[in-house]
């Protein structure tokens, strides 16, 4: 009897192995017949600029001295025709591509500021001496201070540039001032012709002569202008913009309209109160965008966190803004819509630095938040949120290059600065069937029928566009022609998240781990006083 169950047992043990071997053979057969997932590939830029590939980051790709294929955080892009123009901060120059680059690290035509691509010293290593009755300060603790002496053909940080009416204007912002070529430059150190903010070209203290006025800058940014007459200047440590409404014709001509102060002779951030932000108020602005079209302005407010928009060019000193972006309100100002400087959103800006608006919506660069936000439509409403994010993978996360510093990607951004945006007529082509009745007027596809009577939907073409990001952190320009796409699950459960509840019997606001918030909101809050200047 107990050698019959010996058998038995031993027959089921080989069964189920017989079994289990089965399975596996199944599982195997299986594993070999589905095909493995593709794995999707994120979109990023398709082109970098200043270096060799999208992983490289050092300051001129690591060399003591620049090259003519190196940047050292650059600041702002332009484009004219077939040339490209890149502030170059950190070597105090300005470098034109004349022929587009089609490469990555694509070498540079020419340079300005400097007498040739191995030189990078502020204004050509130039100095001179303070005292009292030069500086305009009236301190006499200046004596014998030593600071950078520009001359006509040097350059000090220089920041906004754009080409107007023909002519290349480049914001000089260490000698406060804008000069302006007599056209496009064509040779190496070429000197320009006419400036703004000093009386001359010799010329480079701050608010000329050491008075804020009409025709004074300090320490000037953003720079545009879309009409070839009106041109708008970004004057950022007077904690304003200054609008001339016709091309300047000698040196030093006065600007006519102030917005962000209620005189031309004021300069202080938030009109004299710090903290009392409102409609008509700037702080540090940095960025400038006209549409001539709809006359609309757009500022970007950095000191204040917000972008502000006017929905119609004032005419007048000290017009308030119709709109704001990246506060709830015109009152507030703290970074990332209050969270702290620590939490992006997708509500809030951190820092924001420039602004380019064109037919298929408006970028902002959200620089402090490493990241470029992107709205479909101009905003219209305070507050309004934005609509897709470049250089972060949500609206939640903010570190530069999205997790470890200096390992950059095609994806990432490292204190994304100035920005060009460039759009390109889409050629249409003609349907391969016959347009189907549609009901839902909201929906962005199309029935169309085939030869063979079956319906299939057509999607809209989508608009072909270059978007230039000058990225200083990584000391590059990258070139987006795609933008990425929406993460539909993740904005689903941000909705819903505010319905889930650990305990249905708790009353909303009875939270138990209160004090947990509590302790760590010291950490988040921002960093209080003046920002200082660059």
């Amino acid at each position: 009897m107990a050698e019959e169950n010996e058998i038995e047992e031993k027959t089921e043990s080989e069964d189920s192995l017989r079994v289990s071997e089965d399975d596996e053979l199944d599982l195997d057969e299986m594993d070999d017949d589905e095909e493995p997932a593709e794995e999707v590939k994120e979109i990023g830029a398709y082109m970098v600029i200043g270096q060799g590939d999208f992983s490289m980051t050092q300051s001129n790709r690591g060399a003591d001295d620049p090259g003519d294929n190196t940047l050292s955080e650059p600041q702002y892009v332009a484009k004219f025709g077939d040339m490209l123009f890149v502030s170059d901060r950190g070597n105090h120059r300005v470098v034109i591509w004349e022929q587009f680059p089609e490469e990555n690290g694509e070498p540079c035509s020419l340079v300005l500021g400097q007498e040739d691509f191995a030189d990078c010293l502020e204004n050509r290593g130039m100095t001179t001496t303070l005292d009292e009755m030069t500086s305009g300060l009236g301190d006499e603790d200046l004596d014998g201070f030593t600071i950078s002496k520009s001359e006509e053909d040097t350059l000090s940080q220089p920041a906004g540039l754009q080409v107007i009416d023909g002519k290349l204007y480049v914001v000089d912002s260490g000698n406060h001032r804008i000069l302006r070529w007599s056209g496009i430059p064509t040779e190496d150190g070429e000197a320009p012709s006419l400036v703004l903010g000093q009386d001359n070209l010799d010329d480079n203290e701050a608010n000329r002569r050491g008075f804020v006025g009409s025709g004074s800058l300090f320490f000037p940014m953003g720079i545009f202008s879309s009409d070839d007459q009106h041109i708008f200047v970004a004057d950022k440590d007077n904690h304003r913009v200054l609008v001339w409404n016709k091309i300047p014709f000698s040196d030093g001509w006065n600007a006519d309209v102030s917005l962000g102060q209620g005189g031309m002779d004021e300069r202080w951030p938030n009109r004299g109160e710090f903290d009392n932000v409102g409609a008509d108020t700037l702080s540090f602005p940095m960025g400038v965008h006209f549409d001539a079209e709809s006359e609309k302005v757009f500022v970007v407010d950095q000191g204040n966190n917000r972008v502000l928009i006017w929905n119609k060019l004032p005419r007048e000193t000290g017009v308030a803004a119709d709109v704001v972006i990246g506060q709830k309100d015109f009152f507030s100002r703290e970074p990332n819509s209050g969270k702290g400087y620590k939490r992006a959103c997708q509500e809030g800006m951190y820092f924001p630095t420039d602004i380019v608006v064109g037919e298929m919506g408006m970028f902002v660069s959200d620089t402090g938040n490493n990241r470029v936000l992107y709205w479909k439509e101009v905003p219209t409403e305070n507050g309004q949120l934005p609509d897709l994010v470049l250089g972060q993978t949500n609206f939640l996360d903010n570190k530069a290059n999205r997790v470890v510093e200096g390992e950059a990607t095609a994806s990432t951004l490292d204190d994304p600065f100035g920005m060009f945006l460039i759009e390109e007529e889409e050629e249409e082509d003609a349907p391969r069937g016959i347009p189907m009745p549609d009901d839902d007027d909201d929906d962005d596809t199309s029935l169309v029928a085939t030869e063979g009577g079956e319906e299939i939907e057509e999607e809209e073409p989508k608009p072909k566009f270059k978007l230039f990001i000058a990225d200083r952190g990584n000391s590059r320009v990258v070139v987006w022609d795609e933008l990425p796409h929406p993460k539909e699950e993740e904005k689903d459960e941000e909705e819903f998240e505010e319905l889930q509840v650990d305990d249905e019997n708790l009353l909303i606001g009875d939270d138990e781990d209160d004090d947990f918030f509590d302790e760590d909101e010291e950490d988040d809050e921002a960093p209080s006083g003046e920002l200082p200047s660059v």
